[in-house]
C-alpha cells in the first residue's frame, strides 16, 4: 500500500515513514475497499454477476483506485454483454493507473475486432428502440427486434431478459423458457430472471392441475332397484288384437301397403331428395364464392403487410446508415475511445484534437459522458494554449492558413479566451476570406463585449465595413 500523498511505501504504522502523514482513515478506507472486491470476486465465480456488480461499485465508491476492483467490474460487465460498459471501465483504470495495467490488454482484445465491436455496440441502440416498441404495446416488432440483438450478441443479458418477458405476455411459455434459463446459466441469481421463472412454475402447475381435472372419470348414473307400484305408475291393458285367420286377406293387405310405400316414394321421397341435392349445389356455389371473397381479402391483407415490412425495412436501412455514419452514436464512441488512448499514451494534444469536436450531450450512456469529462478535463486547457502558441508562430510568419487552424483548434478546446477568437479573425483577414472572419469577429462582439475594449472595437469597425 502507497501513501496517497507522497506515493512512498506504507509500513505497520499509522503515519507515512516519508512525508510524517496521518493514513488512519486512508488504511481503513483501502481495507474496506478490498474486502468489498474479494466479495465481489467470490460472487463472480460462482456466476453470481448481478451481485458482484453491486459489490464491486460499494468497493469502488469507497476507493476509486481500486484497480483491481475497476478491472473486475469491467471483465463482469463484458460477461453480460455490456461492452461499452466494460471498455468505459478500463479506459478509467488505464487512465488513473497507466503503468502496469491489465486494462490495456483488454482494450487492444476489444479493439482489435473493429467489425465485430461495431455491431455489439450497434445492439445497444437496437435494443432502445426494442423497448420503445414494447412501451408502444407493438410486441411483434419489439420480438423481432429483440431476435437480431441477440443473434448479434446473445450475451446481452438484459435483452435476453426483455425477450423472455414478451414470450410471457403472449403465453409462449416454452420460448419463454430459453430465455431466462439462458440468463440463468450466465447469471445465477439474476432476480428478474428468478422472479420470470417462478411465474413460469406457477403457469405450468395451473396447466397441470386443469389438465388433470378435465380427465376424471364421468359419474354412471344409478339406475333406480324395482320398487312397488304406486298411484301414479301407468299400467299399460293387454291388447285385444288378434290376426286374422284368412291368409287372403293378408295377401291382399301387403299388397295395399306396397302402392301405398311407391306412391309415398314418388311423391315425397323423390322431390325431396332432389330438392336436397339442388340446396347442397347452392350451398357448395356459396361456399366457393365465400373462398374466393376471403382469399381476395387475404391476399389484399398480405400485401399491404409487405408494404409495411418493406417500409420498415428501409427506416431500419436508414436508422442503421446514421449509426454506423460519421453522424452516428457509434462514431462518437469511437472518437471518445480514441482520445482516451491517446491520453494514456501521454499525448494530451492529440487526445484534445480527438474529442474537442464531440457533443457531450449526444454521447448514448452516462458512462460516456463521465469518460468524456475526465479527459476533457486533462487536456483540452493545455491544449488549447499549445495550439495557441503554435498559431502564434505560423502568423509570425505570415503562414496565415496554418495559423487559423490553430487558432481556431485553440478556440474548440477553450471558448471563454477572447484572444483565440481574436487571432482566428486577423488570420482569416490576412487569408482574405471575409466570411470567416467576420463569423469570429461577430462572435467577440456577441460573447466578449466585456472582456477587451478595442477587440470588440475593431470588431465591430470590421463588420460595419464588410
Amino acid at each position: 500500500m502507497r501513501c496517497f500523498k507522497c506515493g512512498s511505501l506504507l509500513s505497520a504504522n499509522n503515519t507515512c515513514p516519508k512525508c510524517g502523514e496521518d493514513v488512519t482513515i486512508y488504511k481503513k478506507t483501502c481495507l474496506a475497499s478490498n474486502a468489498y472486491y474479494n466479495l465481489g470476486l467470490e460472487k463472480a465465480r460462482v456466476r453470481d454477476l448481478s451481485g458482484a456488480v453491486e459489490t464491486l461499485k460499494i468497493s469502488l465508491m469507497i476507493n476509486k483506485y481500486n484497480t483491481n476492483a475497476r478491472n473486475l467490474l469491467g471483465l463482469v460487465y463484458c460477461e453480460m454483454g455490456e461492452v461499452v460498459e466494460a471498455l468505459t471501465q478500463w479506459v478509467i483504470s488505464k487512465n488513473l493507473t497507466p503503468d502496469d495495467n491489465v486494462a490495456s490488454d483488454y482494450i487492444k482484445r476489444i479493439q482489435s475486432n473493429q467489425n465485430r465491436f461495431e455491431m455489439v455496440t450497434g445492439t445497444i441502440k437496437k435494443f432502445n428502440q426494442a423497448l420503445v416498441y414494447a412501451k408502444e404495446d407493438n410486441l411483434d416488432l419489439a420480438i423481432i427486434q429483440l431476435k437480431k440483438i441477440i443473434m448479434s450478441n446473445p450475451a446481452l443479458l438484459k435483452a435476453q431478459l426483455l425477450l423472455g418477458l414478451l414470450y410471457l405476455k403472449t403465453d409462449e411459455d416454452t420460448k419463454a423458457s430459453k430465455c431466462i434459463n439462458y440468463v440463468l446459466n450466465v447469471d445465477k441469481n439474476n432476480t428478474i430472471a428468478l422472479r420470470y421463472s417462478d411465474e413460469l412454475k406457477k403457469r405450468a402447475a395451473q396447466k397441470k392441475e386443469e389438465t388433470a381435472t378435465s380427465f376424471l372419470p364421468k359419474r354412471k348414473k344409478t339406475i333406480p332397484e324395482n320398487k312397488p307400484l304406486n298411484g301414479n305408475d301407468v299400467i299399460i291393458p293387454r291388447s285385444t288384437y288378434k290376426e286374422p285367420s284368412n291368409g287372403g286377406i293378408t295377401v291382399i293387405n301387403i299388397l295395399i301397403g306396397v302402392v301405398i310405400g311407391a306412391a309415398l316414394i314418388w311423391f315425397l321421397v323423390v322431390p325431396a331428395r332432389n330438392k336436397g341435392m339442388t340446396s347442397d349445389y347452392n350451398k357448395s356455389l356459396a361456399d366457393y364464392s365465400e373462398q374466393l371473397s376471403s382469399s381476395s381479402v387475404e391476399i389484399n391483407s398480405l400485401q399491404a403487410q409487405v408494404d409495411d415490412l418493406t417500409a420498415q425495412k428501409e427506416s431500419l436501412e436508414s436508422q442503421l446508415t446514421n449509426v454506423t455514419g460519421t453522424s452516428g452514436s457509434n462514431a462518437l464512441l469511437i472518437s471518445l475511445i480514441n482520445g482516451a488512448n491517446a491520453y494514456i499514451s501521454g499525448n494530451t494534444t492529440a487526445a484534445a484534437e480527438a474529442i474537442m469536436d464531440i457533443d457531450v450531450s449526444a454521447l448514448p450512456t452516462d458512462e460516456a459522458k463521465s469518460l468524456y469529462n475526465s479527459v476533457a478535463t486533462a487536456t483540452l486547457s493545455n491544449a488549447a494554449t499549445s495550439f495557441y502558441n503554435a498559431g502564434r508562430t505560423a502568423y509570425s510568419s505570415r503562414n496565415y492558413e496554418i495559423a487559423a487552424n490553430n487558432f481556431v483548434k485553440a478556440y474548440k478546446c477553450d471558448s471563454t479566451n477572447v484572444n483565440y477568437v481574436y487571432y482566428a479573425a486577423l488570420s482569416y483577414v490576412g487569408l482574405n476570406d471575409t466570411e470567416n472572419a467576420k463569423l469570429y469577429y461577430n462572435l467577440i462582439i456577441s460573447d466578449f463585449a466585456s472582456s477587451n475594449a478595442s477587440y470588440y472595437s475593431e470588431a465591430n469597425s470590421y463588420v460595419s465595413s464588410h
